[in-house]
C-alpha cells in the first residue's frame, strides 16, 4: 500500500514538473517582446505594444529601448492608432471602383461599403469630410479602378477633389482647405 502510495505521489510529481518544464518553455524573453512590441508600434496596434513593452519593463525595468519606446508610444498614442488605420487602408484591395459624376460624399459613402466589404466588416475607415466653405458641393468624380488598394483609391478622389488626407486614431479626414 506505502509502495502504491508513494508511487503515485512520485508520477504526480514528474508530472507536474513535466508540465511546469512545458510552460518555462513557452516563456518569450525580453528582447522578444521588445520586438513584438515595436512591430505592434509600427502597425499602429497601441494595446498590443503597450502590453509587450510593458512586460518587457517588468522582466527588465532598466530595459533602455523598451523605455523610450513605451514612453514615446504614451506620448504619440494617437499617431501610432492613426497609423492602423492608414495601414488598414494600404492592405484592403478593392476589386472594382467605378465613378460617373459622383460627388467626394457619394464616393466616400461607396468607399466605406467597398471597404467593410473587402475586410468583411471587420473595418470601417470612418470617412469625415471637412469642407466649412462648402467647396466640394459641386466637385464631381469619375474614376474607373480595378485591383486597388483603398488608399489608392482615395488618394485619386483626394487628388481629383483637390483635398488633403488626414489619418486620425478614429477616422479619416477629408479636408478641403
Amino acid at each position: 500500500m506505502k509502495t502504491t502510495i508513494l508511487s503515485l505521489l512520485l508520477m504526480s510529481t514528474l508530472g507536474m514538473a513535466q508540465q511546469n518544464q512545458a510552460v518555462s518553455n513557452t516563456e518569450v524573453s525580453p528582447q522578444a517582446l521588445y520586438n513584438r512590441g515595436v512591430s505592434a508600434m509600427n502597425r499602429g496596434d497601441v494595446a498590443a505594444a503597450e502590453k509587450d513593452l510593458r512586460a518587457v519593463l517588468q522582466a527588465q525595468p532598466q530595459h533602455p529601448h523598451a523605455r523610450y519606446a513605451l514612453n514615446q508610444l504614451l506620448l504619440n498614442r494617437e499617431k501610432f492608432a492613426a497609423r492602423y488605420r492608414e495601414n488598414m487602408m494600404k492592405q484592403t484591395k478593392i476589386a472594382k471602383v467605378e465613378y460617373v459624376d459622383a460627388s467626394v460624399a457619394e464616393c466616400m459613402e461607396s468607399l466605406t461599403i467597398l471597404i467593410k466589404a473587402a475586410t468583411e466588416q471587420k473595418f470601417s475607415p470612418n470617412f469625415i469630410i471637412k469642407d466649412p466653405t462648402g467647396r466640394l458641393k459641386d466637385k464631381t468624380i469619375s474614376l474607373q479602378l480595378a485591383n486597388i488598394p483603398a488608399a489608392q483609391v482615395l488618394q485619386y478622389i483626394a487628388s481629383t477633389a483637390q483635398c488633403k488626407i488626414v489619418y486620425e486614431e478614429h477616422a479619416i479626414v477629408i479636408d478641403a482647405k
